[in-house]
């Protein structure tokens, strides 16, 4: 088949890139480097530079070519505090860039494989989060939540009014080693918080809120294996999957695993005693966002397979080298 993966210089792209080549699929990738600057590596498959906003660029790849399926990665995307600073940036950038891809290349896609997030859930009380509870709940409260439900949306409206199938999926809190650290808020809480502890050394550690909201983490290459061996699959037609771990971790829990990983690679002296500093969190945030992945399971069979501890360690492993 041949694949246009948008984003396809991010990480999870990364990832899911080399299991498509292995399974013989060509692949075309575009990206913008918008986040952290153009990457020059060496590419086994053909590549642009482009932004996907600009109307004139999607219609420039659509005529040049034609694509039995397109994984849509690329995705303005911050920690909680970037949510909040960047909310029209945040909704107008990544449903400008999902309708562009579907308006301009509808004739030219047979399958429009959309990474949504769990933050579709984040006005959810109901736990564990099933793939139909976004039928129910309030609107979503952030930009970036509300940007990937009408990504979906979007996806759904072509699927019945051209027909182009669709595959939506919900990652839980993916863990990456290749996600450099920003400014506080801005990177997702695990970097967000190795930075804080391994690298700043603080000590109060700064957390937002009280430190007690749920998250479960899960490995990017359990999803990104996911991704590339079941997107194109019948059974995946038309669905909407949760990914995830289904094992819960507070925010002050995952505090003291980074400290214990960072005190057994000899970042830390093993004096470090945890203790936090309580923020001031907005209103919105989400106090706990867990999984049911009884729907991918029953399908595919599919269960994460790494534990949040190898996940962290993982990543401190990459970013220390030790």
């Amino acid at each position: 088949m041949k694949l246009l993966i948008t984003g396809s210089e991010g990480s999870l792209a990364q990832i899911v890139i080399p299991y498509l080549l292995k399974d013989g699929h060509e692949i075309v990738g575009v990206d913008n480097f918008a986040r952290y600057g153009v990457i020059n590596r060496k590419r086994n498959y053909e590549f642009m530079t482009g932004d996907l906003g600009d109307t004139a660029v999607v219609k420039s790849i659509f005529s040049k070519y034609q694509f039995d399926a397109v994984f849509h990665f690329a995705a303005l995307i911050y920690g909680v505090v970037g949510f909040h600073e960047r909310p029209a940036d945040i909704i107008a950038d990544n449903n400008l860039m999902t309708i562009n891809l579907l308006k301009f290349g509808h004739e030219k896609i047979k399958r429009f494989i959309y990474l949504s997030s769990s933050m579709v859930y984040e006005r959810s009380m109901q736990w564990p989060h099933k793939e139909e509870d976004t039928d129910d709940i309030t609107v979503m409260s952030t930009s970036y939540g509300l940007s990937k439900y009408i990504g979906e949306r979007v996806a759904q409206s072509f699927h019945e009014q051209y027909g182009i199938d669709y595959v939506i999926w919900r990652p839980f809190n993916i863990i990456t080693p290749f996600e450099a650290p920003e400014e506080e808020g801005f990177s997702h809480v695990f970097a967000d918080m190795i930075d804080k502890i391994l690298v700043q050394k603080q000590n109060p550690v700064n957390v937002f809120g009280d430190g007690e909201q749920i998250r479960c983490f899960t490995n990017i290459y359990d999803v990104a294996d996911s991704l590339a061996r079941f997107s194109l699959r019948e059974e995946a037609t038309n669905q909407i999957f949760n990914i995830g771990n289904t094992e819960p971790t507070t925010i002050k829990e995952l505090a003291a695993k980074i400290v214990n990983i960072g005190k057994a690679y000899g970042l830390l002296l093993d004096d470090y005693s945890l203790s936090f500093k309580y923020q001031p969190i907005y209103a919105d945030d989400v106090k706990k966002r867990i999984p049911d992945v009884a729907k991918i399971k029953r399908i595919f069979g599919w269960e994460a397979k790494v534990k949040i501890d190898e996940a962290l360690t993982g990543y401190v492993k990459h970013k220390f080298n030790v």
